[in-house]
Protein backbone atom coordinates (compact mmCIF):
# COMPACT_ATOMS: atom_id res chain seq x y z
CA UNK A 1 0.00 0.00 0.00
CA UNK A 2 1.46 3.42 -0.93
CA UNK A 3 2.68 5.73 1.80
CA UNK A 4 1.94 9.44 1.41
CA UNK A 5 3.85 12.21 3.14
CA UNK A 6 1.72 15.23 3.94
CA UNK A 7 1.96 18.74 5.32
CA UNK A 8 -1.20 20.12 6.91
CA UNK A 9 -2.64 22.46 9.52
CA UNK A 10 -4.82 21.37 12.40
CA UNK A 11 -7.81 23.26 13.82
CA UNK A 12 -5.56 25.31 16.12
CA UNK A 13 -3.50 26.54 13.17
CA UNK A 14 -0.35 24.51 13.90
CA UNK A 15 1.64 22.87 11.11
CA UNK A 16 1.49 19.08 11.07
CA UNK A 17 3.75 16.78 9.05
CA UNK A 18 3.39 13.04 8.82
CA UNK A 19 2.81 9.93 6.77
CA UNK A 20 -0.34 7.99 5.97
CA UNK A 21 -0.88 4.70 4.19
CA UNK A 22 -3.76 4.61 1.75
CA UNK A 23 -4.91 2.99 -1.47
CA UNK A 24 -5.04 6.35 -3.28
CA UNK A 25 -4.33 10.01 -2.70
CA UNK A 26 -8.07 10.78 -2.64
CA UNK A 27 -8.71 8.28 0.15
CA UNK A 28 -5.75 9.73 2.04
CA UNK A 29 -7.11 13.25 1.64
CA UNK A 30 -10.54 12.14 2.84
CA UNK A 31 -9.12 10.46 5.93
CA UNK A 32 -7.01 13.49 6.81
CA UNK A 33 -10.00 15.76 6.27
CA UNK A 34 -12.08 13.74 8.76
CA UNK A 35 -9.30 14.30 11.32
CA UNK A 36 -9.83 18.05 11.00
CA UNK A 37 -6.64 18.68 9.04
CA UNK A 38 -6.30 21.16 6.18
CA UNK A 39 -3.84 19.51 3.79
CA UNK A 40 -1.32 21.93 2.28
CA UNK A 41 0.75 19.38 0.37
CA UNK A 42 1.06 15.64 -0.21
CA UNK A 43 3.66 13.47 -1.90
CA UNK A 44 4.30 9.77 -2.35
CA UNK A 45 8.06 10.28 -1.96
CA UNK A 46 8.74 10.59 -5.70
CA UNK A 47 6.92 13.86 -6.37
CA UNK A 48 4.54 12.13 -8.76
CA UNK A 49 1.26 12.26 -6.86
CA UNK A 50 0.49 15.90 -6.18
CA UNK A 51 3.44 17.69 -7.66
CA UNK A 52 3.09 21.11 -9.23
CA UNK A 53 2.29 20.97 -12.90
CA UNK A 54 4.83 23.12 -14.65
CA UNK A 55 3.25 25.12 -17.41
CA UNK A 56 5.05 25.38 -20.68
CA UNK A 57 6.85 28.65 -21.21
CA UNK A 58 4.71 29.47 -24.20
CA UNK A 59 1.49 28.95 -22.27
CA UNK A 60 2.63 30.77 -19.14
CA UNK A 61 3.77 33.83 -21.02
CA UNK A 62 1.10 33.92 -23.70
CA UNK A 63 1.13 37.41 -25.14
CA UNK A 64 3.84 40.02 -24.74
CA UNK A 65 1.79 42.08 -22.27
CA UNK A 66 0.22 40.28 -19.32
CA UNK A 67 -3.19 41.69 -18.43
CA UNK A 68 -4.24 42.43 -14.90
CA UNK A 69 -6.33 40.13 -12.72
CA UNK A 70 -9.89 41.44 -12.59
CA UNK A 71 -12.17 41.44 -9.56
CA UNK A 72 -14.50 38.90 -11.18
CA UNK A 73 -11.57 36.51 -11.78
CA UNK A 74 -10.58 36.74 -8.12
CA UNK A 75 -14.19 36.15 -7.08
CA UNK A 76 -14.36 33.02 -9.26
CA UNK A 77 -11.04 31.87 -7.80
CA UNK A 78 -12.36 32.20 -4.23
CA UNK A 79 -15.58 30.40 -5.13
CA UNK A 80 -13.67 27.53 -6.76
CA UNK A 81 -11.28 27.27 -3.80
CA UNK A 82 -14.15 27.27 -1.30
CA UNK A 83 -15.97 24.46 -3.13
CA UNK A 84 -12.80 22.41 -3.59
CA UNK A 85 -11.62 22.68 0.02
CA UNK A 86 -15.09 21.95 1.40
CA UNK A 87 -15.16 18.80 -0.77
CA UNK A 88 -12.07 17.46 0.97
CA UNK A 89 -9.57 18.29 -1.78
CA UNK A 90 -6.29 19.58 -0.42
CA UNK A 91 -5.50 23.26 -0.62
CA UNK A 92 -2.52 22.55 -2.81
CA UNK A 93 -4.33 20.33 -5.28
CA UNK A 94 -7.17 22.86 -5.52
CA UNK A 95 -4.68 25.57 -6.43
CA UNK A 96 -2.99 23.30 -8.92
CA UNK A 97 -6.26 22.48 -10.71
CA UNK A 98 -7.38 26.10 -10.84
CA UNK A 99 -3.98 27.17 -12.14
CA UNK A 100 -4.06 24.62 -14.96
CA UNK A 101 -7.50 25.78 -16.12
CA UNK A 102 -6.76 29.50 -15.73
CA UNK A 103 -7.05 31.53 -18.96
CA UNK A 104 -5.41 34.68 -17.57
CA UNK A 105 -1.64 34.27 -18.02
CA UNK A 106 -0.90 36.76 -15.24
CA UNK A 107 -3.08 34.88 -12.78
CA UNK A 108 -1.46 31.58 -13.79
CA UNK A 109 1.97 32.97 -12.98
CA UNK A 110 0.72 34.26 -9.63
CA UNK A 111 -0.72 30.85 -8.73
CA UNK A 112 2.53 29.20 -9.80
CA UNK A 113 4.46 31.40 -7.37
CA UNK A 114 1.96 30.59 -4.60
CA UNK A 115 2.40 26.86 -5.23
CA UNK A 116 6.17 27.30 -5.21
CA UNK A 117 5.89 29.04 -1.84
CA UNK A 118 3.81 26.17 -0.46
CA UNK A 119 6.49 23.77 -1.70
CA UNK A 120 9.04 25.77 0.30
CA UNK A 121 6.98 25.30 3.45
CA UNK A 122 5.41 28.77 3.63
CA UNK A 123 1.88 29.15 5.01
CA UNK A 124 -0.82 29.88 2.44
CA UNK A 125 -1.46 33.31 3.98
CA UNK A 126 2.19 34.29 3.58
CA UNK A 127 2.26 33.26 -0.08
CA UNK A 128 -0.90 35.33 -0.61
CA UNK A 129 0.63 38.34 1.17
CA UNK A 130 3.65 38.13 -1.14
CA UNK A 131 1.33 38.72 -4.13
CA UNK A 132 0.21 42.18 -2.99
CA UNK A 133 -0.33 43.36 -6.59
CA UNK A 134 -3.20 40.90 -6.96
CA UNK A 135 -4.39 40.23 -3.39
CA UNK A 136 -4.76 43.25 -1.10
CA UNK A 137 -4.15 43.38 2.65
CA UNK A 138 -7.79 42.56 3.38
CA UNK A 139 -7.55 39.31 1.44
CA UNK A 140 -4.27 38.32 3.12
CA UNK A 141 -5.57 39.17 6.61
CA UNK A 142 -8.69 37.06 6.12
CA UNK A 143 -6.70 34.08 4.83
CA UNK A 144 -4.35 34.32 7.81
CA UNK A 145 -7.30 34.45 10.21
CA UNK A 146 -8.88 31.47 8.43
CA UNK A 147 -5.67 29.44 8.83
CA UNK A 148 -5.56 30.19 12.54
CA UNK A 149 -9.25 29.43 13.13
CA UNK A 150 -9.61 26.52 10.68
CA UNK A 151 -12.40 28.27 8.77
CA UNK A 152 -10.83 28.38 5.32
CA UNK A 153 -13.99 27.24 3.50
CA UNK A 154 -16.25 29.84 5.14
CA UNK A 155 -13.72 32.64 4.69
CA UNK A 156 -13.22 31.91 1.00
CA UNK A 157 -17.00 31.90 0.58
CA UNK A 158 -17.25 35.30 2.35
CA UNK A 159 -14.56 36.70 0.08
CA UNK A 160 -16.31 35.37 -3.01
CA UNK A 161 -19.63 36.92 -1.93
CA UNK A 162 -17.98 40.28 -1.20
CA UNK A 163 -16.06 40.40 -4.48
CA UNK A 164 -19.10 39.36 -6.50
CA UNK A 165 -21.15 42.16 -4.91
CA UNK A 166 -18.44 44.74 -5.60
CA UNK A 167 -18.06 43.49 -9.17
CA UNK A 168 -21.82 43.74 -9.77
CA UNK A 169 -21.81 47.37 -8.61
CA UNK A 170 -18.79 48.23 -10.77
CA UNK A 171 -20.38 46.64 -13.85
CA UNK A 172 -23.63 48.53 -13.26
CA UNK A 173 -21.76 51.83 -12.97
CA UNK A 174 -19.81 51.11 -16.16
CA UNK A 175 -22.97 50.21 -18.08
CA UNK A 176 -24.72 53.37 -16.90
CA UNK A 177 -21.78 55.57 -17.94
CA UNK A 178 -21.38 54.00 -21.39
CA UNK A 179 -23.77 56.32 -23.24
CA UNK A 180 -22.44 59.60 -21.76
CA UNK A 181 -18.88 58.47 -22.51
CA UNK A 182 -19.81 57.67 -26.12
CA UNK A 183 -21.49 61.06 -26.61
CA UNK A 184 -18.48 62.83 -25.09
CA UNK A 185 -16.00 61.02 -27.35
CA UNK A 186 -18.16 61.70 -30.40
CA UNK A 187 -18.32 65.39 -29.48
CA UNK A 188 -14.52 65.60 -29.16
CA UNK A 189 -14.00 63.87 -32.54
CA UNK A 190 -16.44 66.20 -34.32
CA UNK A 191 -14.84 69.26 -32.71
CA UNK A 192 -11.34 68.19 -33.79
CA UNK A 193 -12.50 67.55 -37.38
CA UNK A 194 -14.21 70.95 -37.55
CA UNK A 195 -11.22 72.75 -36.03
CA UNK A 196 -8.46 71.13 -38.08
CA UNK A 197 -10.10 70.48 -41.45
CA UNK A 198 -13.41 72.29 -42.00
CA UNK A 199 -12.98 75.78 -40.56
CA UNK A 200 -9.48 76.47 -42.04
CA UNK A 201 -10.82 75.54 -45.49
CA UNK A 202 -13.74 77.99 -45.15
CA UNK A 203 -11.37 80.65 -43.84
CA UNK A 204 -9.39 80.42 -47.10
CA UNK A 205 -12.61 80.73 -49.11
CA UNK A 206 -13.83 83.74 -47.10
CA UNK A 207 -10.45 85.47 -47.41
CA UNK A 208 -10.80 85.45 -51.22
CA UNK A 209 -14.08 87.40 -50.99
CA UNK A 210 -12.31 90.56 -49.84
CA UNK A 211 -15.25 91.72 -47.70
CA UNK A 212 -15.75 92.08 -43.97
CA UNK A 213 -16.98 88.97 -42.19
CA UNK A 214 -19.89 88.94 -39.72
CA UNK A 215 -18.79 89.34 -36.07
CA UNK A 216 -19.71 85.75 -35.16
CA UNK A 217 -17.76 84.32 -38.10
CA UNK A 218 -14.79 86.57 -37.36
CA UNK A 219 -14.76 85.49 -33.70
CA UNK A 220 -15.03 81.75 -34.48
CA UNK A 221 -12.30 81.88 -37.15
CA UNK A 222 -9.99 83.91 -34.87
CA UNK A 223 -10.35 81.42 -32.02
CA UNK A 224 -9.93 78.49 -34.40
CA UNK A 225 -6.81 80.04 -35.95
CA UNK A 226 -5.29 80.54 -32.52
CA UNK A 227 -5.96 76.91 -31.59
CA UNK A 228 -4.50 75.58 -34.85
CA UNK A 229 -1.36 77.76 -34.70
CA UNK A 230 -0.66 76.90 -31.06
CA UNK A 231 -1.71 73.26 -31.02
CA UNK A 232 1.73 71.99 -30.01
CA UNK A 233 2.11 74.58 -27.26
CA UNK A 234 -1.40 73.93 -25.90
CA UNK A 235 -0.97 70.15 -25.91
CA UNK A 236 2.50 70.47 -24.38
CA UNK A 237 1.17 72.70 -21.61
CA UNK A 238 -1.71 70.33 -20.89
CA UNK A 239 0.68 67.37 -20.82
CA UNK A 240 3.08 69.18 -18.47
CA UNK A 241 0.28 70.20 -16.12
CA UNK A 242 -1.10 66.65 -16.16
CA UNK A 243 2.30 65.16 -15.33
CA UNK A 244 2.86 67.64 -12.49
CA UNK A 245 -0.57 66.93 -11.04
CA UNK A 246 0.03 63.17 -11.27
CA UNK A 247 3.40 63.50 -9.54
CA UNK A 248 1.82 65.61 -6.80
CA UNK A 249 -1.04 63.15 -6.34
CA UNK A 250 1.48 60.32 -5.89
CA UNK A 251 2.83 62.01 -2.73
CA UNK A 252 1.01 61.15 0.54
CA UNK A 253 -0.14 64.71 1.22
CA UNK A 254 -1.02 65.28 -2.44
CA UNK A 255 -3.15 62.15 -2.61
CA UNK A 256 -5.00 63.09 0.56
CA UNK A 257 -5.66 66.65 -0.67
CA UNK A 258 -6.79 65.30 -4.05
CA UNK A 259 -9.19 62.83 -2.44
CA UNK A 260 -10.47 65.55 -0.12
CA UNK A 261 -11.14 67.77 -3.15
CA UNK A 262 -13.05 64.98 -4.87
CA UNK A 263 -15.38 64.73 -1.88
CA UNK A 264 -16.25 68.44 -2.25
CA UNK A 265 -17.39 68.18 -5.87
CA UNK A 266 -21.17 68.69 -6.01
CA UNK A 267 -23.08 65.43 -6.46
CA UNK A 268 -20.00 63.39 -7.45
CA UNK A 269 -18.42 63.90 -4.05
CA UNK A 270 -21.55 62.50 -2.40
CA UNK A 271 -21.44 59.45 -4.68
CA UNK A 272 -17.76 58.88 -3.88
CA UNK A 273 -18.51 59.11 -0.16
CA UNK A 274 -21.39 56.62 -0.44
CA UNK A 275 -19.25 54.18 -2.42
CA UNK A 276 -16.53 54.45 0.24
CA UNK A 277 -19.08 53.81 3.00
CA UNK A 278 -20.46 50.78 1.14
CA UNK A 279 -16.99 49.34 0.57
CA UNK A 280 -15.87 49.99 4.15
CA UNK A 281 -18.97 48.37 5.66
CA UNK A 282 -18.77 45.33 3.38
CA UNK A 283 -15.05 44.78 3.98
CA UNK A 284 -15.35 45.32 7.73
CA UNK A 285 -18.28 42.92 7.94
CA UNK A 286 -16.41 40.24 5.99
CA UNK A 287 -13.34 40.57 8.21
CA UNK A 288 -15.36 40.44 11.43
CA UNK A 289 -17.10 37.30 10.13
CA UNK A 290 -13.68 35.88 9.32
CA UNK A 291 -12.44 36.41 12.87
CA UNK A 292 -10.13 39.38 12.30
CA UNK A 293 -9.80 41.58 15.45
CA UNK A 294 -11.80 44.82 15.34
CA UNK A 295 -8.83 47.16 15.46
CA UNK A 296 -7.00 45.34 12.68
CA UNK A 297 -10.20 45.04 10.64
CA UNK A 298 -10.88 48.80 10.78
CA UNK A 299 -7.29 49.63 9.86
CA UNK A 300 -7.26 47.27 6.87
CA UNK A 301 -10.77 48.25 5.72
CA UNK A 302 -9.69 51.91 5.79
CA UNK A 303 -6.52 51.23 3.78
CA UNK A 304 -8.36 49.50 0.94
CA UNK A 305 -11.05 52.20 0.59
CA UNK A 306 -9.17 54.04 -2.13
CA UNK A 307 -9.74 57.47 -0.52
CA UNK A 308 -6.95 58.80 1.69
CA UNK A 309 -9.07 61.60 3.17
CA UNK A 310 -11.62 59.15 4.60
CA UNK A 311 -8.79 56.82 5.62
CA UNK A 312 -7.17 59.65 7.61
CA UNK A 313 -10.44 60.34 9.44
CA UNK A 314 -10.75 56.65 10.32
CA UNK A 315 -7.31 56.62 11.99
CA UNK A 316 -8.79 58.63 14.84
CA UNK A 317 -11.51 56.02 15.29
CA UNK A 318 -8.82 53.35 15.59
CA UNK A 319 -7.14 55.29 18.38
CA UNK A 320 -10.44 55.79 20.21
CA UNK A 321 -11.16 52.03 20.07
CA UNK A 322 -7.73 51.35 21.53
CA UNK A 323 -8.64 53.78 24.34
CA UNK A 324 -11.74 51.71 25.14
CA UNK A 325 -14.46 53.35 23.06
CA UNK A 326 -17.07 51.27 21.23
CA UNK A 327 -17.11 51.08 17.43
CA UNK A 328 -20.14 53.35 16.92
CA UNK A 329 -18.73 56.12 19.11
CA UNK A 330 -15.36 55.88 17.40
CA UNK A 331 -17.00 56.38 13.98
CA UNK A 332 -19.07 59.34 15.19
CA UNK A 333 -16.35 61.89 14.37
CA UNK A 334 -15.42 60.52 10.95
CA UNK A 335 -16.76 61.51 7.52
CA UNK A 336 -19.39 58.78 7.71
CA UNK A 337 -23.10 59.74 7.74
CA UNK A 338 -24.98 59.65 11.03
CA UNK A 339 -27.21 56.86 9.73
CA UNK A 340 -24.21 54.55 9.39
CA UNK A 341 -23.04 55.36 12.92
CA UNK A 342 -26.50 54.63 14.35
CA UNK A 343 -26.77 51.35 12.43
CA UNK A 344 -23.33 50.28 13.63
CA UNK A 345 -24.43 51.06 17.19
CA UNK A 346 -27.54 48.90 16.76
CA UNK A 347 -25.51 46.02 15.34
CA UNK A 348 -22.90 46.31 18.06
CA UNK A 349 -25.46 46.29 20.88
CA UNK A 350 -27.36 43.34 19.38
CA UNK A 351 -24.24 41.28 18.68
CA UNK A 352 -24.99 41.13 14.93
CA UNK A 353 -22.60 43.75 13.66
CA UNK A 354 -21.36 41.80 10.57
CA UNK A 355 -24.93 41.26 9.34
CA UNK A 356 -25.85 44.91 9.95
CA UNK A 357 -22.74 46.11 8.12
CA UNK A 358 -23.68 43.94 5.16
CA UNK A 359 -27.18 45.45 5.07
CA UNK A 360 -25.76 49.00 5.30
CA UNK A 361 -23.43 48.20 2.42
CA UNK A 362 -26.35 46.95 0.30
CA UNK A 363 -28.34 50.13 1.04
CA UNK A 364 -25.52 52.47 0.08
CA UNK A 365 -24.64 50.50 -3.05
CA UNK A 366 -28.29 50.82 -4.14
CA UNK A 367 -28.14 54.56 -3.42
CA UNK A 368 -24.99 54.95 -5.50
CA UNK A 369 -26.55 53.07 -8.39
CA UNK A 370 -29.73 55.14 -8.17
CA UNK A 371 -27.81 58.44 -7.96
CA UNK A 372 -25.73 57.58 -11.01
CA UNK A 373 -28.84 56.61 -12.98
CA UNK A 374 -30.52 59.92 -12.08
CA UNK A 375 -27.38 61.87 -12.96
CA UNK A 376 -27.07 60.04 -16.27
CA UNK A 377 -30.71 60.70 -17.18
CA UNK A 378 -30.11 64.40 -16.47
CA UNK A 379 -26.71 64.47 -18.14
CA UNK A 380 -27.86 63.00 -21.44
CA UNK A 381 -30.19 65.88 -22.45
CA UNK A 382 -27.75 68.48 -21.10
CA UNK A 383 -24.83 67.19 -23.14
CA UNK A 384 -27.03 66.88 -26.24
CA UNK A 385 -28.18 70.51 -25.84
CA UNK A 386 -24.61 71.74 -25.29
CA UNK A 387 -23.36 69.73 -28.24
CA UNK A 388 -26.18 71.05 -30.43
CA UNK A 389 -25.51 74.67 -29.41
CA UNK A 390 -21.81 74.40 -30.29
CA UNK A 391 -22.61 72.82 -33.66
CA UNK A 392 -25.23 75.54 -34.27
CA UNK A 393 -22.64 78.28 -33.62
CA UNK A 394 -20.18 76.65 -36.02
CA UNK A 395 -22.81 76.22 -38.72
CA UNK A 396 -23.97 79.85 -38.35
CA UNK A 397 -20.37 81.05 -38.48
CA UNK A 398 -19.93 79.23 -41.81
CA UNK A 399 -23.25 80.21 -43.43
CA UNK A 400 -23.61 83.85 -42.28
CA UNK A 401 -21.04 85.15 -44.82
CA UNK A 402 -22.83 83.21 -47.57
CA UNK A 403 -26.18 84.69 -46.57
CA UNK A 404 -24.63 88.16 -46.42
CA UNK A 405 -23.14 87.87 -49.92
CA UNK A 406 -26.44 86.57 -51.28
CA UNK A 407 -28.32 89.58 -49.88
CA UNK A 408 -25.75 92.02 -51.34
CA UNK A 409 -25.94 90.29 -54.74
CA UNK A 410 -29.64 91.17 -54.94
Amino acid sequence: MPTFQYTAKDTSGRFVKGEIESVSKYEALSRLYTRGLTVLGMDDGTGAVIAPRVLSTAKATKGFFLRRVSLSEKAIFCRQMSISVSSGISLRESLETIMTDQDNATFRLVLQRILRGLDDGLPFSETIANESRVFDRLFAALIKSAEESGSMTETLSYLADSMEASDRLARKVRSIMTYPAFVGVFFVVVSVVMTVFVLPRFQEIFSSFGSDLPPLTHFVLTVNGFLVRNTVAILGTLAAVTVLVMLYVKTPSGRENYDRLLLKIPFFGDCIRKMAVARFCRNLGVMLKGGVPVTSAITIAAEVLGNRAIEASLKNSYERIISGSDIASSLDQTMFPRLVVRMVGVGESSGRLPEVLEKVSDVYEDQVEGSIMVATSMFEPVIIVVFGCIILVLVLAIYLPIFTMASHAR
